[in-house]
């Protein structure tokens, strides 16, 4: 008796696809124009708390993690693992980014994903940021998705969809920076560290990111599409 495939594909949902793919290209056209500035600041601290949060847990302890106006940061710290530590700020960036992408495609989970990301932000804040800037966007930022959560508008979801798309491309976007402003990367801080050259990590961050991506976006597009029930229920 032949074997029955009990394996049920669903169907590509191309809307959600198509918002994925326009917020790629719009983002890499316009990564380096200020109208893009909130999202960047934002990567920037979700890339910082990286570095931050694996010092924590490679043994080290963090003084500052301080995100500047000027869409760059730093983790002074004492201790932990320095190899793993400069590698996590894309790392996370990406893995920050692939689920918000798997929970990006239920549009009903936004306010839950709202208070999740006020609650990170505000922690994050307390306790591992001291510079004036970072304490206002950090708190500012969680207060407003505090808000978000508790007062969802039609078409809050593309933010998070928005913010998926911009952490997990984080390293794709900071290449460009290493490859055309010679700007002083996680890349070149590992290239001090090893004998591997800067552009070989910043390559190699950039596969593990699209990677990421593909292998997130791959089972977020394939996610049912709503039905009627729930997009009546979604601002109930």
């Amino acid at each position: 008796m032949p074997m029955q495939n009990h394996h049920h594909r669903r169907p590509l949902n191309l809307r959600q696809l198509l918002v994925f793919l326009t917020i790629g290209f719009v983002s890499l056209l316009f990564w380096h124009t200020p109208f893009l500035y909130p999202v960047k600041i934002f990567v920037v601290f979700i890339h910082e708390a990286g570095h931050a949060f694996t010092t924590v847990l490679t043994g080290g302890q963090v003084i500052s993690m301080v995100v500047t106006p000027w869409q760059s940061g730093y983790v002074q710290h004492v201790g932990g693992n320095p190899l793993f530590i400069a590698a996590a700020g894309y790392v996370g960036s990406a893995l920050f980014g692939g689920l918000l992408l798997l929970l990006s495609t239920r549009d009903e989970w936004a306010s839950a994903i709202f208070f999740g990301l006020a609650v990170f932000f505000g922690l994050v804040t307390l306790v591992f940021v001291r510079n004036g800037f970072g304490l206002v966007f950090g708190c500012g930022t969680a207060l407003s998705f505090a808000l978000l959560s508790r007062r969802p508008f039609p078409g809050t979801h593309y933010i998070v969809d928005i913010l998926a798309v911009t952490s997990s491309l984080y390293a794709v976007y900071d290449l460009t920076d290493f490859l055309f402003v010679g700007a002083r990367t996680d890349a070149v801080i590992l290239a001090e560290l090893t004998a591997v050259p800067a552009f070989i990590w910043a390559g190699l961050w950039s596969v593990l990111s699209l990677a990421i991506v593909w292998g997130a976006g791959k089972r977020a597009v394939r996610r049912a599409p709503r039905t009627a029930d729930e997009e009546a229920r979604e601002f109930e």
